[in-house]
């Protein structure tokens, strides 16, 4: 939307609408829509929608991103992650920006925390931020109508996670999640278990019940004990603490299979606090092999999917096309994972 406004000789002309058309509109300061736009401040919520409601309705453009979009292109691309502090998701932004870096793109990088209404927050900044494509891990489900919406602004590629609905409108990257569950219910299964507890991921994620699911076409479904899990070291060690004291010494699992390394690691603490040793009383293992993994004692019997590929690869894609301007074709590449057995794992006494 424009403005109206005269030139030197009173003929109307049209103007963009600037900051200030956003701030009086808004009822706010100039300063105050420009802490909204840019994130760098906290803006009350209630003020932070109006502003933003208001710059869609105005379409205004901010004076760094017009000068970019008159070039063409502003050669930054969104990369959207719940969980920075997470190895798997901190290697998997190191091969977005090497992918990108490779082609002379920068990345924003946003952390939602594993929050929907954080997560909301960044979309909407990348949104006004007018960058040429975005790397899309989810955290928590969003509607497929609200990334659907950001399609017509720019390409998404999905990294690591499948967003129902979405799947066949852009480039997926993710790892075969269903084949590691397998791969984890075969191991147990050959060293004797037959009662295991799972710790899935939240139940909204398409890659917490492919691993669920698996886990039990190998091991089998009798004997085996579901609780949703939250994707961190600390829902590991709840999880687990409550299933001990609720199965007692009788009817106690064997084995723990957590959805992903940071539970299994939580699980492993939450047993030894109870007196259990790792791997002589129950075995766990895990899924994601970070480098943690490998580390702790004892080590952890885990999944290896290739996180630093996912991240290269699903930027690779959207990029080449973004590169020649061109919007990228739908299309899905599945990367194969591997059993890496180690300590934490062992044959049923």
């Amino acid at each position: 939307m424009t403005r109206e406004t005269e030139d030197e000789d009173g003929r109307r002309r049209r103007r963009p609408a600037s900051i200030k058309d956003v701030a009086a509109a808004a009822r706010v300061s100039p300063t105050t829509v420009s802490h909204v736009l840019s994130g760098n401040r906290p803006v009350a919520e209630e003020t932070a929608e109006r502003v933003r409601a208001v710059v869609n309705r105005l379409g205004y453009i901010p004076a760094s991103t017009a000068r970019s979009l008159q070039a063409g292109a502003t050669n930054v691309i969104g990369l959207l992650v719940p969980d920075i502090t997470n190895q798997f998701f901190a290697e998997l932004a190191k091969g977005v920006e090497d992918a990108g870096h490779d082609l002379g793109y920068g990345v924003i990088l946003c952390n939602t925390e594993f929050d929907p209404a954080r997560e909301d927050h960044y979309l909407q900044l990348l949104r006004n931020r007018f960058i040429d494509g975005m790397v899309y891990a989810a955290g928590s489900m969003p509607s497929r109508d609200r990334l659907a919406s950001l399609l017509g602004r720019f390409p998404i590629a999905l990294a690591d996670e499948v967003v129902p609905g979405l799947e066949d409108e852009t480039v997926l990257v993710t790892a075969d999640h269903r084949r590691g569950g397998q791969l984890i219910g075969e191991h147990l299964r050959e060293l004797g278990h037959r009662r295991a507890l799972v710790v899935s991921g939240p139940a909204d994620l398409v890659s917490s019940v492919e691993r669920v699911a698996g886990f039990r076409e190998a091991f089998g479904t009798d004997g085996v004990t579901e609780v949703e899990g939250a994707f961190v070291e600390r829902s590991g060690y709840d999880t687990v603490a409550d299933a001990l004291r609720k199965a007692g010494r009788t009817g106690r699992f064997t084995a723990v299979f957590a959805a992903n390394d940071l539970m299994a690691l939580g699980a492993v603490a939450a047993l030894e606090d109870a007196g259990l040793r790792v791997p002589d009383d129950v075995s766990v293992a895990g899924f994601d092999d970070i480098m943690l993994a490998g580390r702790v004692h004892p080590s952890l019997t885990t999944i290896h999917q290739p996180a630093y590929d996912i991240g290269r690869t699903a930027a690779a894609q959207l990029l080449q096309y973004v590169h020649r301007g061109e919007v990228p074709p739908a299309s899905r590449h599945i990367l194969p994972v591997r059993l890496k057995p180690r300590a934490s794992t062992a044959a049923v006494r």
